[in-house]
């Protein structure tokens, strides 16, 4: 046990609905259970059993209010904080639920701060640092492999792959501090091949990890998507195809749209920003000008853009700039118009559509899913980093191995050893192995009050 006082707090809102839950987690949560009766009769502690639930009167006696509630208690440390838990069940009203808080707090336990919960399951050994931190990513999770993702960490995914890196550093370290031991045996000469072996599988695992932090953040915040081209292209129709419905204002007067029009949806499970942008071209008006920068600003940081040409005329010098300056994006160019001519002729196109009348729609949502899958693959291993404390880490960690390898051979090795303890705190400092006050802190400082 690390802390002497009891906490409170609801582990849902605290909002009108069907149920409403507080846990009461320490030595003293028992006490909660002198607030209730059964049959009619107060509750003898000695009698309660661990891990089953039963129905009790809560008795709030300062507002003269009742509920009947279920109540289980988890007896330590077979519970989720490794503390004595109670948790208990109201119906959903919040000002009953407040009123039974408030005697809950008069039996010397206090409100639960941000994030308490999981911090004592924490520094009570039931779950490390990456599992507390996949808590709130599972809760706010915006896709299916964004829910995996998190899951597969709070199963242990993450530190099991990084107990392994942990495990090869210190085989690693322990082979070079037997040649500082042991200066006239040839130990590290002999094991030259396999410890820069040993740093390229570390490197090639790391590297992974690193990737998987983008595409996790991908999956979760929502890729940006930008439908771009030059005026009167259809830029405005495929927004409202992909909406199925009449979101952006659509009209032949080129210049129509002046700024940016953003939505979110859906494609293969992963979310979606899709930004319909003011069409580039050449201008003198000063407020187009603005919406055309805004475009092209919107286009180089976009994951993907969705480039529209007009195939029923011949291709513009408006169309061959953009294509230009599209050249490095993650791009799928689009001949649109088919529902007015059959011009097919363009070779770089991706896909011929008719935005307006819908033809090849599918098809081309069917191209943005395999789009999107590249993101989603990539984070589809049980392990992947998906906070960026642990992405930060990693990074030096990479850097500190990348080091290693170039300088095997040719520096000291107890220059070595030294760089080879630093990534292994690091990798400590991910699990929380190794943690300060200030990086619990960070870590917990974003939780809500009953996590």
């Amino acid at each position: 046990m690390i802390n002497a006082d009891t906490i409170a707090a609801p582990i849902t809102p605290l909002v009108t609905s069907p149920v409403i839950t507080l846990r009461i987690s320490g030595s003293d949560a028992l006490k909660v259970y002198s607030l209730m009766e059964k049959g009619g009769k107060s509750i003898n502690i000695s009698d309660i059993k661990s891990n089953y639930v039963s129905l009790y009167r809560f008795n709030i006696k300062k507002e003269n209010l009742h509920d009947d509630v279920l109540a289980v208690f988890f007896k330590a440390p077979h519970s989720f904080t490794g503390e004595d838990v109670v948790e208990i069940s109201f119906h959903g009203n919040p000002v009953l639920v407040n009123a039974a808080l408030s005697a809950i707090y008069s039996l010397n336990i206090r409100p639960a701060e941000g994030g308490e919960f999981s911090k004592r399951a924490f520094l009570n050994g039931k779950i490390d640092l990456t599992q507390a931190e996949s808590i709130q990513e599972l809760i706010y999770a915006k896709s299916i492999e964004g829910i995996n993702s998190a899951y597969n960490q709070l199963q242990g995914s993450l530190k099991y792959e990084l107990d392994s890196i942990k495990n090869r550093l210190l085989k690693m370290k322990a082979v070079m501090e037997a040649k500082i031991d042991f200066p006239d045996e040839d130990t590290v000469d002999e094991e030259l091949p396999v410890l820069k072996q040993d740093c390229e599988n570390i490197l090639s695992v790391t590297g992974c990890l690193i990737s998987s932090y983008k595409s996790y953040r991908n999956a979760n915040r929502g890729l940006e998507i930008v439908i771009a081209g030059k005026p009167n292209v259809g830029k405005s129709s495929l927004m409202n195809a992909f909406l199925k419905e009449e979101r952006a204002i659509v009209s032949d007067t080129p210049g129509t749209t002046r700024d940016f029009i953003k939505e979110s949806l859906y494609i293969g499970g992963i979310p979606v920003h899709l930004t319909d942008t003011a069409g580039i071209r050449l201008s003198d008006e000063n407020i187009e000008q603005i919406g055309i920068g805004k475009s092209r600003q919107k286009i180089e940081t976009a994951d993907i853009v969705l480039l529209l040409l007009d195939v029923s005329i011949p291709l513009t010098e408006e169309d061959y700039n953009i294509l230009e300056d599209t050249k490095n994006s993650n791009r799928i160019i689009i001949g649109n118009k088919l529902d007015i001519t059959d011009n097919k002729s363009y070779d770089k196109a991706d896909i011929y559509i008719s935005a307006k009348t819908g033809i090849n729609i599918d098809e081309l949502l069917e191209i943005l899913r395999e789009k999107t899958s590249l993101y989603d693959n990539e984070i589809k291993s049980n392990a992947a980093a998906i906070t960026e404390r642990h992405h930060n880490i990693l990074i030096n960690i990479k850097e500190i191995i990348e080091k290693i390898n170039l300088s095997l051979g040719i520096y000291p090795i107890d220059m070595l050893c030294i760089d080879l303890e630093r990534a292994i705190n690091l990798l400590s400092e991910i699990t929380g192995d190794n943690y300060t006050e200030k990086v619990l802190d960070i870590v917990f400082s974003s939780f809500c009050i009953g996590k």
